[in-house]
């Protein structure tokens, strides 16, 4: 009898830790994690400059920077760019596909996920911007306008 009351009791015993999986934890934020600048993609130059639309290295623009979103609702980051270097950090907040992040010094840069791709991809706002460039027919230097957005990926 008292085999029989044992294996029960252990048959009651592993079911009950059976009963107890970890599916139920939420699942973080998708994200949390590393990011890395991987292009910078242009458009809006036409005529002579049509050919610079495009998926461009960040090397083109002398601009690096990488952040880590952390599980605790705050980043950390560093940008590289003319020969210094800038950590900065701050908070985020995370909606849908949109990534919010707001630094320190109170600036909020905002991000749309698309983890259709593989590795997942973060990409900035478009950004309105101009620049001097030489233009390659005429060989004068011109005030260009163009926009930009950035694209990171998950490391």
């Amino acid at each position: 009898m008292k085999r029989l009351l044992y294996l029960f009791s252990l048959v009651v015993l592993t079911a009950g830790l059976n009963s107890c999986k970890k599916d139920s934890d939420p699942q973080p934020d998708p994200v949390v994690g590393s990011w890395k600048l991987d292009r910078i993609r242009t458009a809006g130059f036409s005529g002579a400059f049509a050919s610079f639309n495009g998926d461009n290295d960040p090397a083109l623009f002398d601009y690096q920077d990488s952040f880590t979103v952390k599980t605790d609702k705050t980043f950390a980051g560093t940008v590289r760019t003319s020969g210094r270097v800038v950590d900065y950090n701050g908070n985020w907040e995370f909606s849908g596909t949109q990534l919010s992040l707001k630094n320190d010094q109170g600036a909020e840069d905002r991000y749309t996920l698309d983890a259709t791709k593989t590795p997942a991809q973060l990409l900035s706002e478009t950004i309105a911007t101009s620049d001097s460039l030489r233009n390659p027919t005429t060989n004068k230097i011109e005030v260009v306008n163009y926009s930009l957005q950035l694209v990171y990926t998950k490391q």
